[in-house]
């Protein structure tokens, strides 16, 4: 019977993939099937993390050509997409399994057959998934960065052991929310070919959100990953409709990770009070924002203490105290302390900002701009704005 279908991919591929009597089930009849015709399959969940995968040749990594789908900005909907993986022919298309929908990529090894053919192969595959009644094994990346999200440190450990990236380790977390799923997917893969470093990630709804891991190993292309070239992934993501953007760095392991979710979590409500004009934000403005959500929250002596920096300003007796203000809190949490910045947050003349800061200096009898001086007046600042937008609310 065998020889009857050794020369055909389709029925060659039937004869193994509906074969109840040899087979326990459809992962072993999908694995002898792609060894006897000479391809590989692999199955997506819908932020394209691997569930299940059959893989007969080794030309090139799954994680590459995730990355070469993503940038080939296939119709989410196509049928058998044909992508070009460094010479390997890839076939891409969605698939409904029990109602859920995840993509199937078939690799035609030696370029031996046709699109029509693998289109007809992939029709079949899902029909044999149907028929075996096959669910998909859990998807262990995409639990173990939700683990991470609600500090579940204990699953987030058994999950990670379990796991292909079990040997990595953690060294930063990002977090993106209002972006669509396959835009998103690509700007951050786009991110790990520039930098050359590896990651896990899932887009759920309007967010994305993953784990970076440590770049480790001689001989590895030295590239440059830090804030500035997170500021430029932010600034992709806002083009695509992002809301904010998150990243924290330098990170050592899971319990640093889910403390940075932690204060993920926490600020993302409130720290575009803080910083109006930001749309990416970095391990330092999150721990800010943290430490004002808290003394706001606690209320006490020590908010008092900040919120009394600023009482110069109510006894001043100025018709145009609210503009002073105003223009301190741009100056300092908005612009950097530029007073160019400043002047264009403001849409004011660069002289006004000038004189503004000379009669501030003179109300509050300190120097703005000391290295003594600018962390408590930030924080005086922020926590300000906090109880203001409360306030209004």
């Amino acid at each position: 019977m065998a020889e009857t279908f050794s020369n055909s991919l389709i029925n060659n591929s039937i004869f193994h993939l509906l074969n109840f009597e040899k087979y326990s089930n459809f992962q072993a009849a999908a694995r002898e099937a792609a060894i006897n015709n000479n391809f590989q399959l692999v199955l997506f969940s819908t932020d394209f993390n691997t569930v299940f995968s059959v893989e007969t040749k080794h030309n090139t990594s799954i994680e590459e050509a995730v990355r070469y789908r993503l940038a080939a900005n296939v119709e989410k909907n196509q049928k058998s997409a044909r992508v070009d993986v460094n010479g390997l022919l890839t076939y891409w298309g969605p698939i409904n399994i029990s109602g859920v929908r995840h993509y199937l990529m078939l690799v035609d090894n030696d370029d031996s057959y046709s699109q029509e053919e693998i289109a007809k192969l992939a029709e079949i595959i899902e029909l044999a998934m149907g028929m075996w009644n096959y669910r998909p094994e859990r998807d262990i990346t995409a639990e173990f960065i939700k683990a991470l999200r609600r500090g579940n440190r204990s699953l987030a450990y058994s999950l990670k052991s379990e796991s292909d990236f079990a040997e990595e380790k953690i060294s930063g977390v990002f977090f993106v929310p209002g972006v669509s799923g396959e835009e998103g997917l690509k700007i951050v893969s786009d991110f790990e070919n520039r930098c050359g470093i590896r990651d896990v990630k899932i887009a759920e709804s309007d967010e994305i959100c993953g784990v970076i891991f440590e770049r480790i190993g001689a001989g590895k292309e030295e590239r440059s990953y830090g804030e500035e070239q997170w500021k430029e992934v932010a600034a992709r993501m806002r083009e695509a409709g992002a809301k904010m953007t998150f990243h924290v760095s330098e990170l050592d392991g899971i319990e640093d990770a889910c403390n940075a979710f932690t204060i993920i979590n926490e600020t993302e409500p409130f720290i575009q009070l803080i910083f109006p004009y930001k749309k990416s934000f970095s391990k330092y403005e999150l721990a800010m924002a943290s430490n004002c959500v808290n003394i706001c929250l606690n209320g006490g002596a020590v908010k008092k203490n900040y919120l009394d920096l600023l009482k110069p300003f109510k006894n001043a007796g100025e018709g145009k105290v609210r503009q002073l203000m105003d223009t301190l809190e741009t100056f300092v949490l908005d612009a950097g302390m530029s007073t160019a910045k400043t002047s264009r947050l403001m849409e004011i003349h660069s002289n006004t900002v000038q004189y503004r800061l000379k009669r501030i200096k003179e109300i509050l009898g300190v120097d703005i701009t000391g290295n003594t001086i600018v962390p408590g007046l930030m924080m005086a600042l922020a926590i300000a704005r906090i109880e203001k937008m409360v306030k209004t609310f």
